[in-house]
C-alpha cells in the first residue's frame, strides 16, 4: 500500500473504516459513496447496510412528500428507493399513505362540491347530505369535465347521474345501457359511454362514440385525457393510421396530441416527418426522454447514426449520473442500451461504450437478450476468440424469421456458426 494512499485515507482499510463510521452516524449516502468501487469481501455487508438505509430513508421521504401533496417528488424518492434495492413489500407503507391521501382528497373534493352547490340548492343544500349520497359522488365526477359540458350533463337529471355512479362502482354493462338512453338527446354523453366501452373491451363502439362526440361537440380534454388522443390510438390499433393522423392533425397544439402524432408518424414509416415533429416537441419539453428515444429511432432508420447518438446522449443528460446525487429523472436504461449498441456496432468510442455497459448493469432490473448482445459486441471488439460461441448462443433462442437474426449476421458476419 502506497504511503500516499495511507496518508489520504484512500486505501481499502481506511475506506472501510470511514464507511463504518458513516453507517454508525446513519449517513447512508456518505457510506455508499465511500464503498463505491471497493471490491473487497469486507465491503459487501457494509454496502448492504448502506443500501438498506438508503431504501428506508427514501421510502420515508416518499411518504412525507405524498402527505404534503408533492406527488412528483414522492415518485422521485420511490425511484431512488428501488435503485437501492427496495422490494415490493417495502412499498407497503407508502401505498397505504397514498390510499389515505387519495381518500382524503376525495373527501375534500366532495366537501368543496357540496359547499359550492349549497349556494344554489335552496331548501335542499348539498352540504347537508350524508357523505355517501350519490349526488355528492356525481358532483366530484363531473369536476373532470370542461365547465360548459359539465352543466349540460348535470341537466340530464337523476337517471344519468345513476348511470355515472354505476360506472364508478364497476357495473359497466348496466352503465353502458344507462348511458344509451341519453345518446340522442346529448352527444356529450358519447365520450362517457366510450370510456366505459373501452373498459369492456368494445373498441368499435368506443371509436364510433368518440367520432360522433368530436363531430358534435369537438374533441377536448376530459380529466387527464384528450379525446382526440384516445380516438387516434384506437384507430391506429385498428390499423387505420391515416385516419388517426387526420384526427391529430386537426387538433395540433397540446403536447400529448402532438406527441402521439409523432409516434404514429414513426409507426407509419414517415421518418422525416416524425423527426421534424420530435425536434419541434423537444423545444417545448426538453426533458422528455421518450421524445429523445423516438428521435434516435427515426434517425437510425434513416441512417443518421451520428444524429441518433446526439439524441441519446441528450436523453441521458436529463438523468442523474448516480443514484441519490440529484433530484432529476432516473437513469434511462433503454436509451443507454440503444447508445451502447450504436457505439459497439460501429466500433466507436470504446471508453464511452464501456461506461455505458457499467451503467446499464448498475441500473437495469434484470439483464435481457439485448444486454447479452452488447456483451458479445464488446467481446468482438476486444478480439475475444470466444465471441462466436456467445453469438451462436444468442441465435439459438430465436425463432425463424426473428429480425434479430439479421442483427447477428451483420455484427458477426459469415464466421457465425450455422443455426
Amino acid at each position: 500500500m502506497s504511503f500516499w494512499a495511507r496518508l489520504f485515507g484512500t486505501d481499502p482499510a481506511s475506506r472501510l473504516r470511514k464507511a463504518e463510521k458513516a453507517i454508525a452516524r446513519k449517513a447512508w449516502f456518505e457510506a455508499w459513496e465511500e464503498l463505491d468501487g471497493l471490491e473487497v469481501a469486507e465491503a459487501a455487508p457494509l454496502r448492504e447496510a448502506a443500501a438498506r438505509g438508503l431504501v428506508v430513508l427514501n421510502l420515508a421521504e416518499a411518504e412525507a412528500r405524498l402527505r404534503s401533496g408533492d406527488g412528483r417528488g414522492a415518485q422521485e424518492s420511490l425511484d431512488l428507493a428501488r435503485q437501492f434495492g427496495a422490494t415490493d413489500s417495502d412499498f407497503h407503507a407508502v401505498r397505504r399513505a397514498a390510499r389515505e391521501v387519495r381518500v382524503q382528497a376525495e373527501k375534500d373534493a366532495r366537501a368543496a362540491a357540496a359547499a359550492a352547490a349549497a349556494q344554489t340548492e335552496g331548501d335542499d343544500p348539498l352540504w347537508s347530505l350524508p357523505p355517501d349520497d350519490p349526488r355528492l359522488r356525481v358532483a366530484v365526477l363531473l369536476e373532470a369535465w370542461p365547465e360548459a359540458l359539465r352543466a349540460r350533463l348535470a341537466a340530464l337529471g337523476p337517471d344519468f347521474a345513476a348511470a355515472m355512479v354505476l360506472a364508478e362502482d364497476g357495473q359497466l354493462e348496466a352503465a353502458l345501457t344507462g348511458y344509451g338512453a341519453f345518446i340522442e338527446a346529448e352527444p356529450a354523453v358519447r365520450a362517457e359511454r366510450a370510456r366505459v366501452a373501452l373498459l369492456l373491451g368494445q373498441g368499435g363502439l368506443a371509436i364510433g362514440d368518440l367520432q360522433a362526440f368530436g363531430d358534435a361537440v369537438g374533441h377536448q380534454r376530459i380529466g387527464p385525457a384528450h379525446t382526440a388522443v384516445t380516438l387516434a390510438r384506437l384507430l391506429a390499433e385498428a390499423g387505420r393510421v391515416p385516419d388517426a393522423l387526420g384526427v391529430l392533425d386537426a387538433h395540433r397544439g397540446p403536447l400529448d396530441v402532438d406527441g402521439t402524432r409523432a409516434s404514429l408518424l414513426e409507426a407509419s414509416g414517415a421518418f422525416a416527418e416524425a423527426e421534424k415533429a420530435a425536434v419541434a416537441l423537444l423545444q417545448q419539453a426538453p426533458k422528455d426522454q421518450g421524445l429523445y428515444k423516438l428521435l434516435a429511432r427515426v434517425r437510425l432508420r434513416t441512417g443518421d447514426r451520428g444524429g441518433a447518438v446526439a439524441a441519446l446522449e441528450a436523453d441521458l443528460a436529463c438523468a442523474c449520473g448516480s443514484p441519490g446525487k440529484c433530484g432529476s429523472q432516473p437513469y434511462d436504461v433503454e436509451a443507454a442500451r440503444m447508445l451502447a449498441r450504436v457505439y459497439l456496432e460501429d466500433r466507436a468510442e470504446p471508453d464511452r461504450a464501456a461506461t455505458l455497459l457499467g451503467e446499464i448493469a448498475r441500473h437495469a432490473e434484470a439483464p435481457d437478450w439485448q444486454d447479452a448482445y452488447l456483451q458479445a459486441l464488446a467481446a468482438r471488439n476486444a478480439g475475444d476468440p470466444a465471441v462466436l460461441g456467445q453469438a451462436a448462443a444468442l441465435r439459438a433462442g430465436l425463432r425463424a424469421g426473428d429480425p434479430r437474426h439479421r442483427l447477428l449476421e451483420a455484427a458477426f458476419g459469415p464466421a457465425l456458426p450455422a443455426a
